[in-house]
């Protein structure tokens, strides 16, 4: 019965410094809350933003990537506006790099107003990679995917 005590302290002993160590965790969705905008002289209201891992096949090939996709909300509006937000990435374990406009145009929704999504996704490879839009200067979205 000793050598089991024996055993079982010395399984402790070696685990019990790696209890306090935190797991990896992955983000694979990332998102940026509303921020007043202006797409035309007649045309304002806010826009969001998101990022989310998604896979991107190219032939027979599978590789990572990142789909973003904005939110416009124009408000109260007697017509259609047209909002296009630069978005960039940079995949920091690669070092890749790009980017490209996308445009939302807002079409009446009855009950919430004119509202306009739009998206599109970038070829980025695997690692962890950093999305940036113009429509919120200084803030990013970081996901691995």
């Amino acid at each position: 019965m000793s050598r089991f005590r024996a055993v079982t302290a010395l399984a402790v002993a070696l685990t019990a410094p790696w209890l306090w160590v935190p797991t990896a965790h992955a983000e694979t969705f990332a998102q940026l809350p509303p921020v007043p905008v202006v797409a035309s002289p007649t045309c304002g209201g806010s826009v969001s933003a998101e990022a989310q891992a998604a896979p991107v096949q190219t032939y027979d090939r599978v590789d990572g990537g990142v789909r973003v996709a904005i939110h416009y909300d124009a408000g109260v509006y007697d017509g259609s506006c047209a909002l296009t937000v630069a978005a960039t990435w940079t995949n920091l374990d690669t070092g890749a790099s790009g980017g490209g406009d996308i445009t939302a145009v807002s079409t009446i929704d009855g009950h919430y107003g004119f509202i306009g999504y739009a998206n599109t996704t970038f070829q980025t490879g695997s690692g962890t990679v950093v999305v940036t839009v113009s429509s919120h200067p200084g803030a990013q979205m970081r996901v691995t995917t």
